[in-house]
């Protein structure tokens, strides 16, 4: 493989490991590991939320550099382990580098869970985390039911390329609107309780474990991204959450 084909794999790779919810310091080490499994010197990368920076000298003393923008981001974890494992077994001698190339391209090519899957996924998080809670059975299936919506509300917001943000701003209002409505109809529910197990959902743990984590290791601009990108995810679901609540009591006062 050329030095130069060499250095765009790297970044592919690094940059499928941050697209992927993986962390910034993984992305460095998966681009470094590349490198540096192909006798590749001074290795140098530079990873944020938003993108990466890396550069090496090859073989003929020349440096190169590359310079990838993060343009969308989710949470793919299967991706992650994939792409660390075929690092290191790039490492190991375990695979060849034009055989890492192909499975990059087959991990990035691979289908996210089925519908199905996504929404039985929701639904028993929400069902537990209701139970977790306190709630009873009938509260549990009631936010089970109500997961399921936002599971397909999540993949039609998507599909259409929306922001994130609004995924967590009409989650959080679905996750109140239901409960409210379905309790004004007569279903015995709690619907604080309900709510709180629908919209565990929603929050960004994995991006606050990261921010902390990246922060704790140094990387105060990765760390602080990622924090400001989970403050606004909690702010969405919040402000759904609250305006769902404010419409209602607005609605049962007659002030609409």
């Amino acid at each position: 493989m050329q030095a130069e084909d060499l250095l765009l794999f790297a970044a592919d790779a690094a940059r499928a490991m941050l697209e992927n919810g993986g962390e910034t310091y993984r992305a460095e080490d998966v681009a470094m590991g590349i490198l540096a499994s192909q006798g590749g010197m001074e290795a140098e990368c530079f990873a944020t939320s938003t993108g990466l920076m890396l550069s090496f000298v090859g073989a003929d003393g020349q440096v190169r550099s590359v310079v990838r923008r993060i343009k969308k981001r989710g949470m793919n974890l299967e991706r992650v382990s994939r792409i660390d494992r075929m690092v290191r077994d790039l490492a190991a001698d375990k695979l060849g580098i034009d055989e890492a190339s192909k499975e990059l391209d087959v991990i990035e090519r691979s289908k996210d869970r089925p519908l199905a899957v996504k929404a039985l996924a929701s639904a028993a998080g929400a069902g537990f985390f209701t139970l977790l809670f306190g709630g009873i059975a009938l509260d549990a299936a009631t936010a089970a039911c109500i997961g399921v919506l936002i599971s397909l509300l999540a993949v039609g917001i998507t599909r259409l390329h929306l922001p994130d943000f609004l995924i967590s701003l009409a989650g959080g209002a679905l996750a109140a609107g239901a409960s409210l409505g379905l309790h004004a109809y007569g279903l015995p529910i709690d619907v604080n309780i309900v709510v709180i197990g629908v919209i565990m959902l929603l929050v960004p743990g994995v991006a606050i474990t990261n921010a902390i984590r990246d922060t704790i290791a140094g990387d105060l601009v990765a760390g602080l991204a990622r924090g400001a990108d989970a403050f606004l995810t909690a702010a969405a679901i919040s402000a759904g959450a609250g305006g769902a609540f404010t419409l209602w009591q607005l609605l049962q006062k007659g002030g609409l």
